[in-house]
């Protein structure tokens, strides 16, 4: 018996007809979306209650038929080769040239790359990547296949990877890249391939003589309609020496680029969203300053160039958001303008005219229960129903015109609680639930909380993602928090995620892996067990492994066990990530590092003969020194200490520097985005950029860690 199943779903996705299953595994009638779960969820008694299941399915799955394996490398020696079309597009070209470089990593042999008209060898089997006309042949109408979707197929001796794709640049997470997330799920099933992070070092391709395609006829499309890390590529301090070189920057750019879409971010339907208001005083406030919030008695932003929030109540602002949406549609038909932008600028709701203050309800007993005592969410109004009343209206004028179009909105600030309780929303408003707290690491009261707030907006009935700000905490510091996010994630993926947008990456791949590996890892398998994706990084560090665990397991720790003090440092200051360079001295004290740098030692002590391994440990102990190099010049600069002079930590600060430049090549860390915490951090001297007199640098010894080509 031959089975096709489809996991995740797309943005125009609606339910399956009716269902059945297939060995525990839910099924979709033929015609309708094939979805599927193996998530243990209630009994499931309605579709409405199904789609819940569906959603955050498994990046793919396996459907078995009656076909042999394939040799792909035989002892050493290539026994296949890689086919595309005569004019491939620029994803399948690299897909395919990703196949042959991580064959090659593995085995040693390296597999040809031959355009179809160039015939089938005499001896061996083919893999065909993308649109050929063997795929064709083989059944997959490759055209017709849906943005992202890929399909694995055997047949006879060939295998057969295509895809969903679009035209564009493969490493820009915009273009569909189904035949690249089609190889890429090969590799991790039958080549055993994981990335740790960017660059070689952090490719992990276990060593064989062999590698076999097992047997597949499996369809599959990603568990989110779109996945999305910001890169944070965007930071920049103004004092060049603590960033990156400009060669360096650009090649972190690249490595991380194809990291990103080696973990599969992208997405499946043309969506862009952000603050939209952001230039309305310019454009609209001297004509109709009773769209914008009435503070104090006044209209509009408080003083020249300040933030503001919108008065949502006015009918004429909400027909204005609709008229210019249809006027973007009108001038560009084929656009597939089918996203409504009407997220509010990035402040509280705050306009107290008597409108908007009659569409508030109640604040609910726990509203402002897990926020800091200093938070400037302390002491607002509940506005939370006002804002859902908004989003109605709008969506109820675009629907309208367009029955299919969604409206995006962000829930956060002081209209991050739910609604009041029967309020409902509908699946054509996409909320990103951004908290404007809930740092990690949290209590199990407040990590409970933030859950429960994710769960009732989910039961409102409107679609939901994640926009999260978490990636930007804890600077180059070890703030180890992976197992509380992954249940975050987790919870959120069984109750109604179907999208992520985290800001940002800060790129501090040796101090924070595990977070980071869990961030990647749990896009593709939402439903694994958060320690056995963890198993599967500290397997990469061969004997060292226990040790390596021990390390993350410490820091982990520690962090939890310090999360009071961690979240006192940052009560006076609004954007905690922008501060931690004035505090990291503080909660990285000298003597937290001992025990964690006694545990590398033992981890390098095992793995003294295995030159990878000892590598990766390396890079764990040169992040670990570079963020220990930044908490000395943060307890001789900190702007935080009246008393700190460009004297005091002059030394540190040339250590710093010099360990930067002789390790910019390993990515341990952004430099840029260190070089922008630290900037407005640290008291520097009066027109010097770098400190002066003879300092010896920070050395340690090791490989450095090589960008691919």
């Amino acid at each position: 018996m031959q089975l096709s199943l489809y996991a995740g779903r797309s943005l125009e996705t609606r339910r399956p007809r009716r269902v059945g299953s297939h060995n525990g595994v839910l099924v979709a009638a033929a015609g309708a979306p094939r979805l599927h779960s193996t998530v243990a969820e209630p009994k499931i008694r309605s579709l409405r209650q199904l789609a819940r299941v569906v959603r955050p399915a498994l990046f793919g799955c396996l459907a078995i038929t009656a076909r042999a394996d394939v040799d792909v490398v035989k002892d050493s020696r290539a026994a296949v080769v890689v086919v595309i079309a005569d004019q491939p597009t620029a994803v399948a070209r690299y897909a395919a040239e990703e196949l042959v470089y991580h064959v090659e990593k593995a085995t040693g042999a390296r597999l040809a790359i031959l355009s179809e008209s160039a015939g089938r060898p005499e001896r061996g089997g083919c893999i065909y990547i993308g649109d050929t006309r063997a795929a064709r042949a083989a059944g997959i109408d490759v055209p017709r296949l849906a943005p992202e979707t890929s399909v694995l197929r055997m047949t006879d001796s060939a295998i057969t990877i295509a895809g969903g794709d679009a035209a564009g640049d493969p490493l820009d997470p915009g273009t569909f890249g189904g035949t690249l997330f089609g190889v890429y799920e090969w590799l991790e099933r039958d080549v055993g391939v994981r990335w740790l992070w960017p660059g070689e070092l952090g490719t992990v391709v276990p060593k064989t003589r062999t590698v076999r395609a097992r047997n597949a006829d499996t369809t599959f499309s990603p568990a989110f309609f779109q996945r999305n890390v910001r890169g944070g590529l965007t930071f920049k301090g103004e004092r060049a020496e603590l960033g990156f070189t400009p060669e360096a920057a650009a090649a972190y750019a690249h490595d991380q680029a194809v990291f990103l879409r080696r973990h599969r971010m992208g997405k499946n339907v043309r969506l862009s969203y952000g603050h939209a208001f952001t230039d309305w005083w310019k454009k609209y406030g001297e004509e109709h300053p009773e769209w914008f919030q009435l503070v104090n008695g006044r209209r509009g932003p408080p003083k020249p160039g300040a933030n503001y929030s919108m008065c949502v109540s006015n009918p004429e602002f909400r027909r204005k958001i609709v008229e210019l949406w249809r006027e973007r549609r009108a001038a560009d038909p084929g656009g597939g303008h089918r996203f409504v932008n009407a997220i509010e600028n990035g402040i509280m709701g705050l306009c107290e005219c008597d409108n908007c203050r009659a569409w508030d309800g109640p604040p609910p007993a726990d509203f402002l229960k897990f926020y800091p005592p200093k938070s400037k969410v302390m002491g607002s109004r509940f506005v939370t129903d006002r804002y859902v009343r908004y989003w109605l209206d709008v969506q109820r004028q675009v629907e309208a015109i367009d029955p299919e179009a969604t409206v995006v909105v962000y829930n956060y600030f002081n209209y991050f609680h739910p609604p009041s309780p029967g309020t409902m929303l509908n699946s054509h408003l996409l909320v990103g639930s951004y908290p404007s707290a809930g740092w990690f690491p949290r209590s199990a009261g407040e990590h409970d909380w933030f859950k429960q707030q994710w769960t009732q907006w989910h039961e409102t009935g409107a679609r939901l993602f994640s926009r999260g700000n978490y990636c930007l905490d804890g600077y180059t510091m070890p703030l180890v928090f992976a197992h509380q996010f992954a249940d975050e994630f987790q919870h959120q993926a069984r109750h109604g995620m179907e999208a992520t947008d985290y800001d940002a990456l800060t790129g501090h791949w040796a101090t924070q892996g595990t977070n980071l590996y869990l961030l990647m890892r749990l896009h593709t398998r939402p439903q694994a067990a958060a320690d056995e994706l963890l198993a599967e990084y500290f397997g990469a560090f061969g004997a060292a492994a226990p040790h390596v665990k021990a390390y993350f397991d410490y820091w982990e720790r520690y962090a939890a066990q310090r999360r009071e003090e961690i979240n006192r440092q940052f009560e006076d200051n609004t954007s905690r990530w922008r501060a931690w360079a004035l505090a990291a001295h503080v909660i990285y004290p000298a003597d937290s590092f001992a025990a964690a740098e006694a545990t590398l030692a033992k981890a390098e002590a095992a793995v003294r003969a295995d030159s990878e391994a000892l590598a990766r440990v390396r890079f764990l102990r040169n992040g670990l020194m570079h963020a220990r190099l930044c908490a000395e010049v943060s307890r001789g600069l900190t702007l935080s200490d009246p008393t700190s002079t460009p004297e005091r930590g002059r030394e540190a600060l040339a250590r710093l520097i010099a360990f930067r430049r002789a390790h910019e090549r390993e990515w341990i860390s952004n430099f840029n985005h260190c070089a922008w915490v630290e900037d407005k951090s640290w008291r520097f001297e009066a027109g010097a950029a770098t400190p002066a007199g003879p300092v010896r640098p920070a050395t340690t010894a090791g490989p450095s860690n090589r960008s691919v080509p």
